[in-house]
């Protein structure tokens, strides 16, 4: 697949779990398919794949078939605009995968190749944390334009999130920008914001490696409803407007590919 696809393929990692990745990426995907762009987003996330659940489609399981040649291809499922597959389709949700490099290589492999994505614009990957085998794998198995950080203002996500930046930049992956995640908490009786996270550490990390930051995302409890309940909150206007947030960020990263 490397070198062959026509489409722009953006992953989008954090170095360290509990940013709300997974979050992020299920949205801007959504919000970029509602400006008319083909996404495809691809869960790489093999140990803590969540993108099922976040897109409503827990316990069900993708079309598999043979071609005419006997190559087995995989259909993927396509809601809210996106396509996606995830080996959490694959699998029981309490079921856990104990897997080393080859097996991993080669789950990534299969959902690249046999899965019909068909013609898109945009395919948005979604890491693990940490910076281990898949990257790599990926690294070598798609051409990849470039790399998009998920970092909550906290001090400790900004020193994990440069890991994982530092560990792009050793596989040639352009970073294009930092999204600030769970930035403050607007009291609704009162207005007041509360920096529950800290404050400021996102714009840290996009100055200190000159790249925009993309966007901030607030908690609204409306999007952590979304993920739970597999209706991503850029789907629709929800609680004060939530889907404004992730609209933005669609526009940002739009005008960072063209």
């Amino acid at each position: 697949m490397k070198g062959q696809s026509s489409h722009k393929t953006v992953v989008i990692g954090s170095g360290k779990g509990g940013v709300g990745k997974s979050t992020v990426a299920v949205n801007l995907a959504v919000a970029l398919a509602k400006t008319g762009l083909r996404v495809g987003l691809l869960d790489a996330d093999v140990y803590g794949p969540s993108i099922p659940i976040m897109l409503g489609l827990r316990r069900v399981s993708p079309r598999v078939y043979s071609d005419a040649q006997g190559q087995t291809r995989v259909q993927p499922f396509t809601k809210f605009g996106v396509k996606s597959i995830s080996i959490g389709f694959f699998l029981e949700e309490s079921q856990s995968l104990v897997w080393r490099g080859p097996m991993l290589h080669g789950a990534l492999q299969k959902m690249l190749v046999e899965v019909e994505w068909g013609e898109l614009d945009l395919m948005l990957v979604d890491l693990p944390p940490g910076t281990g085998d898949i990257p790599i794998s990926l690294a070598k198995l798609m051409r990849i334009d470039g790399a998009i950080v998920v970092c909550t203002p906290q001090e400790v996500a900004m020193l994990d999130a440069i890991k994982a930046i530092n560990a792009f930049d050793q596989l040639n992956i352009p970073l294009l920008g930092v999204i600030e995640n769970m930035a403050g908490f607007t009291a609704p009786d009162t207005g007041e914001v509360y920096h529950i996270f800290g404050q400021g550490k996102a714009q840290e990390l996009a100055t200190r490696f000159q790249v925009p930051l993309l966007g901030s995302i607030p908690l609204i409890p409306a999007i952590r409803r979304g993920s739970d309940e597999g209706y991503p909150a850029a789907f629709h206007q929800g609680d004060n407007d939530v889907g404004r947030h992730f609209r933005d960020l669609s526009s940002k990263v739009s005008q960072l590919l063209t």
